[in-house]
């Protein structure tokens, strides 16, 4: 609960603090056209009220496309701003008219400033979700290693390796023990099986393309082997996979549908 206060707290603290510089930067004529209590205020509203319409455009984005498009952190917050851009646009009008700055005479005559103004949000705004989401992942990823592993299912180091020859063949020796999970660390990857752990040097993307059959990409520095899945749980709207040696693994919301479909979620 502690920590869910502490996340919205840093989610409101953003959108206000950028609509409390742009009050005192007065942008768009708003310096001339309003005093600067008045001024603040308007554009706290505004940059609020546009704030949570592009989260809720780039979350669709995410959601339904971002493993398909090219270069996710610019072209997934710009579609989303684009996406909510209309809506968005009613609430600069209806601020203006309410503020006293007068209804605009034309609507597509601010529509521009809107989708400038959108794009200033969304691309920190989902640079900041990615950066928090892969945070929260390493966190999990200590708390879990500094914890007493559970044992179980996962404690037969004997079993056999797993995986195609190309991706074995870019570890020092033989798979010790089952496949578990990778996770990505800058240019690396750690390879963790019931047997421990290696770094090495890959991309997620290939490794994933080279172990497809055997597990699933769920989050964007994690890959999980199928048979290593014991359950998923969730918290609020974010998803975990808790693994069978009582490891969590974070499911990143751009990759849910797709683990929904395969009957991991």
């Amino acid at each position: 609960m502690r920590e869910r206060i502490r996340d919205i707290g840093l989610r409101l603290m953003a959108p206000l603090g950028v609509g409390l510089v742009l009050g005192l930067i007065g942008p768009f004529g708003t310096y001339y056209e309003l005093l600067v209590i008045p001024r603040i205020g308007y554009w706290l509203a505004v940059v609020s009220l546009n704030w949570a319409l592009a989260d809720t455009g780039i979350r669709r984005v995410d959601g339904l496309a971002s493993a398909h498009l090219p270069v996710p952190h610019l072209s997934v917050p710009l579609l989303g701003a684009l996406l909510v851009s209309i809506p968005a646009t009613g609430v600069v009008v209806l601020a203006n008219g309410l503020s006293g700055i007068g209804w605009p005479a034309s609507v597509g005559g601010i529509y521009w400033k809107v989708l400038v103004l959108l794009a200033a949000i969304s691309l920190p705004a989902y640079a900041w979700a990615a950066q928090h989401e892969d945070a929260a992942a390493k966190r999990s990823f200590m708390d879990k290693s500094a914890a007493p592993q559970v044992q179980g299912r996962a404690s037969a180091t004997d079993a056999p390796a797993i995986g195609p020859p190309l991706f074995l063949a870019r570890l020092r020796g033989p798979l010790p023990g089952r496949l578990l999970c990778l996770e990505m660390q800058d240019h690396y990857l750690v390879v963790h099986t019931t047997g421990g752990t290696e770094m090495i040097l890959c991309r997620m993307e290939d490794a994933a393309r080279e172990l497809e059959g055997h597990g699933r990409r769920v989050h964007r520095s994690w890959w999980v082997a199928e048979d290593a899945v014991e359950a998923a749980t969730r918290n609020g709207q974010r998803w975990f996979l808790r693994l069978v040696d009582g490891r969590t693994v974070p499911v990143g919301r751009s990759f849910q549908p797709a683990l929904r479909d395969a009957g991991w979620l």
